[in-house]
């Protein structure tokens, strides 16, 4: 079935872990080169850390993007969570 999303562009190019050619990984890299380009840049650098494994099942799901409203988290943002 993945090969099948995959080939329908459906999996997110973000998404890097359950994919036979992508390591989640890959993903700690491109945050470690980030961070670093930005510290040679005298820049900072933002990471958010979201692990909804477990949570997905044990969210109310209009509640969370309720929550995610009021404090003003809207837009590609939103509708990715």
């Amino acid at each position: 079935m993945l090969l099948f999303l995959e080939s329908k562009g459906v999996v997110s190019d973000y998404q890097a872990g359950l994919q036979s050619h992508r390591s989640p990984m890959d993903k700690v890299m491109k945050l470690t080169q980030a961070v670093n380009d930005g510290f040679q840049l005298k820049q900072s650098t933002l990471a958010v850390l979201v692990d909804f494994i477990a949570a997905n099942d044990n969210v109310w799901h209009h509640m969370l993007l309720h929550k995610l409203k009021k404090h003003r988290i809207a837009g590609k943002l939103l509708n990715w969570v």
